[in-house]
């Protein structure tokens, strides 16, 4: 028997995949809030995990590993350089959830500039009058600065655009050509476009050079009434920071955040009294469309992984692998 650990509940349709995989032995911990037991992962030969964190130490102790599945795009979770090193491939589901946190991203913007939760309160509170104090904008011809332009920064783009918006993209790994080609503007220098821009959207990963990349510095050039969404990973913005701007000279400004630096958020978290914040908890790549297309290509990907046929377009840590002298 091959035996296979699931970190967190997957789609049904996921499951039935896994179930029919002749030999295959499943221990499931669908509680995102459990530990998972170290004697169960020492005897894994392949891990698909969605809630949690794997260490490099934790790793070592997992000598029959053969696969990591991530139910999702982000593997900040797992040490894949260490994986890959050993001649463990780390997998990622694709752009299957790109749609949904775009869509996400769409909708967190239309919610700051249109005061949607606002103007809800003010009928629910007779306050018709609220409709005079011409509290809302337009994203027509503002202009969207898009940090990734990877899966999920093109679909924000595609539909930043199609609402009339500015488009201007920073990504040092594409090429401006490409860039150009989609019909958008290359910005050089992030930091410079700073000022001009009336929506930041980060589509970045969390690595030691993004974390806290928007503090207190990046924040003091941006336009008093500018937005900020961040639907990619918690702790690439400073909180503390962005709640002394929200509340002070950005306050005709807002945030819409999908990620925080710590999750659940503590409950006394200062974002949550400013009334120009739209939060939600970390659910953007939860519809329930691309729930079930994770659940499905994260257990393709251990079928695949133990039986040698991996699409190398979803392996993250290919250069460890590469380099430790494993063929993909």
């Amino acid at each position: 028997m091959t035996k296979l650990v699931i970190a967190g509940k997957i789609h049904p349709d996921g499951m039935a995949l896994l179930e029919a995989e002749p030999g295959l032995e499943i221990e499931l911990y669908e509680d995102p809030g459990a530990n998972l037991p170290m004697e169960s992962l020492s005897a894994a030969d392949s891990l698909l995990i969605r809630y949690g964190v794997i260490t490099a130490a934790m790793a070592e102790k997992m000598p029959n590993l053969r696969i990591v599945s991530r139910h999702g795009v982000g593997f900040d979770n797992l040490p894949t350089a260490e994986l890959g090193a050993r001649g463990v491939p780390v997998t990622i589901v694709g752009p299957v959830n790109a749609v949904s946190v775009a869509e996400h991203v769409l909708a967190m913007m239309m919610a700051l500039t249109k005061k949607v939760i606002a103007s809800d309160t003010a009928v629910r509170e007779n306050n018709w009058n609220y409709r005079s104090e011409v509290a809302l904008s337009e994203l027509y011809q503002k202009t969207l600065l898009i940090l990734g332009f990877g899966r999920i920064g093109r679909e924000v783009a595609v539909r930043a655009a199609a609402f009339g918006m500015k488009v201007v993209v920073y990504d040092p790994f594409v090429d401006a050509a490409t860039v150009n080609a989609a019909g958008y503007t290359v910005a050089a220098d992030w930091k410079a476009a700073l000022p001009n821009a009336d929506v930041l959207s980060l589509h970045l990963p969390m690595t030691p050079e993004t974390a806290g990349m928007i503090g207190a510095q990046e924040l003091e050039v941006m336009q008093p009434t500018a937005l900020l969404i961040n639907a990619a990973r918690g702790g690439l913005v400073d909180e503390d920071a962005l709640f002394d701007a929200l509340s002070g000279r950005m306050r005709k400004g807002g945030a819409g955040f999908d990620c925080f630096a710590s999750e659940p958020p503590p409950k006394d978290l200062a974002l949550f009294d400013l009334p120009n914040t739209v939060l939600s908890p970390h659910c953007a790549a939860l519809s329930a469309e691309s729930t079930r297309a994770m659940g499905v290509v994260a257990a393709q990907n251990i079928v695949a992984g133990l039986n040698g046929k991996l699409d190398p377009s979803l392996i993250v840590n290919a250069a460890s692998l590469k380099e430790a002298g494993y063929a993909l």
